[in-house]
């Protein structure tokens, strides 16, 4: 529970406390959380406690669509890790061995919109531009220890590479050591096998300051494109399925093409997208490639646009949180 301000509108009266409660869902969480949540008595307590001295608003997010508000009370340090949280009851020992896990820190065209997520565990994921966090277990006989390295990109910015360090020191004390690694600094030879090898990854990230994503849909019954993110802090989740999307790297131009779109969106989409083309490259002489990309057939030049690709779930099933 978040407690802020809330003007009442009117000068001579004191503002009103409101007391905000924030229900943040994560992208591979059952659909029955936010019902369940509604008839708990987790929910009903926190009514019981605080309603009777203030109002109490409910507020719904999603992974990685949470507005800037949400992300400001973290200060920067707001981290998304895959999988279930462990109960604090269990006393269950994981399956197999435990695996090194890697964070990608970035911030999405505001400093508010900094976010670790956590990604696939490869070199090839690495990007110059971007700061990383690696955790890589450590079997000693029944135990399990960490090392963890901050690896800080030859061409981040230092407000990211103080983020991923206070990060990397204060989020992680399972950890027993934090080595700070740079880039082309001799990197220890443990980093690269626990990720897989060390593979050709991408060494700029100057489409950050030019990306765009366009949403093409009929919906209100007419076509239309239109940009919805005034900077690119947007995710997976919004290629939404019953349309096409346009996106904008710099360099090329994708055009998105959702399951369910109908023929006439995917045939309005790649008309639109060729004229954009056509439009920049008069307006800057910087042409791009077109490239057309079926949901879920996505290759690596289109994943590295977005901030923790993951699996699309699957549209007629739920999955376990």
């Amino acid at each position: 529970a978040v407690v802020s301000t809330q003007s009442t509108g009117e000068e001579d009266e004191e503002e009103a406390l409101v007391c905000r409660v924030y229900f943040w869902q994560g992208r591979d969480s059952s659909k029955m959380s936010w019902p369940q949540f509604s008839l708990s008595s987790f929910r009903a307590q926190i009514k019981e406690k605080i309603g009777g001295t203030m109002p109490v608003e409910e507020v719904r997010c999603y992974q990685q669509q949470e507005s800037l508000k949400f992300l400001s009370y973290f200060k920067g340090r707001f981290i998304i890790h895959k999988g279930k949280r462990p109960s604090p009851s269990s006393t269950a020992v994981p399956a197999g061995p435990v695996k090194p896990r890697l964070y990608q820190i970035r911030q999405n065209g505001n400093i508010l919109a900094q976010r670790c997520v956590e990604i696939g565990c490869t070199s090839i994921l690495l990007n110059s531009g971007f700061c990383y966090i690696l955790k890589v277990p450590l079997e000693r006989e029944e135990q399990t220890s960490y090392i963890l390295y901050v690896w800080v990109g030859s061409k981040s910015s230092e407000d990211l590479m103080t983020a991923a360090i206070q990060i990397g020191n204060d989020s992680f004390a399972e950890c027993d050591t934090v080595t700070v690694l740079y880039e082309g600094n001799n990197e220890p030879q443990i980093f690269w096998d626990a990720l897989g090898g060390r593979r050709n990854y991408e060494t700029n990230a100057d489409w950050l300051d030019i990306i765009r994503l366009f949403r093409c849909s009929n919906e209100k019954g007419y076509f239309a494109v239109t940009e919805e993110f005034k900077w690119p802090d947007f995710c997976q989740d919004h290629l939404l399925d019953e349309d096409s999307m346009i996106l904008d790297s710099g360099t090329d131009v994708f055009v998105w093409i959702g399951e369910t779109s109908s023929e006439v969106v995917r045939k309005l989409a790649l008309k639109s997208a060729q004229l954009y083309m056509q439009h920049v490259a008069d307006l800057t002489g910087q042409p791009r490639k077109l490239s057309i990309v079926k949901r879920g057939k996505e290759n690596l030049k289109f994943i590295k646009l977005f901030h923790g690709w993951g699996q699309f779930r699957a549209r007629d099933k739920d999955t376990d949180p």
